[in-house]
């Protein structure tokens, strides 16, 4: 028994990646329309404003007959805050079936890895379990949230731990509400 455990571990640790999983971008299902235009007044700001800049200023030598009506040079209002509509993005494949299970496995995996650890520690320290277990008997459904809420684990690193408690003689109730009470 002992080496399938250890088997588990190691191929759990083996697919344990969460920093790709977590972090990689990938492209979006919407996006802001690239072809859209803002419009010039949006919610009754300009789109554009006159410089504020002291040098943005008619030149002495201008001459409207020769060079034409003087317009200051306009910059983009900071308080414009119109946005692209969304719209699908025409490149988006949805991920396949494997794919999203082998991303969400990634996920798990560190927290797996990590419940079967403590339950391995637990067990090797030898801890009183079965005290704790026949508290968990007597306490019912409740104590066993309870003790999933000091559990700092999600519930993928709680199951190993619901798992032993379970094997130790644990109601399935009291142990899995122990793996149901932990924050997320």
């Amino acid at each position: 028994m002992r080496s399938l455990d250890t088997i588990t571990v190691l191929l759990l640790a083996a697919g344990a990646d969460a920093g790709d999983s977590c972090c990689k971008k990938r492209l979006q299902r919407l996006i802001p329309d690239a072809a859209a235009v803002p419009p010039d007044v949006h919610e009754g700001q300009p789109r554009l404003v006159v410089d504020p800049d002291p040098a943005n200023v008619r030149p002495e030598s201008w001459d409207d007959e020769d060079d034409g009506p003087w317009e200051p040079e306009m910059v983009p209002n900071p308080a414009f805050a119109w946005r692209p509509p969304i719209v699908p993005n025409p490149e988006y494949t949805p991920p396949t079936l494997a794919t999203e299970l082998e991303e969400e496995a990634r996920k798990a995996a560190p927290w797996v890895v990590l419940g079967v650890g403590l339950s391995a520690l637990l067990e090797a320290a030898q801890l009183p379990v079965e005290a704790l277990a026949g508290l968990l008997r007597c306490a019912g459904p409740l104590g066993g949230a309870l003790l999933g809420l000091a559990t700092p684990l999600c519930s993928c690193g709680s199951l190993p731990v619901a798992a032993a408690f379970v094997r130790d003689g644990v109601p399935l109730g009291t142990g899995t509400m122990g793996r149901d009470g932990e924050r997320w």
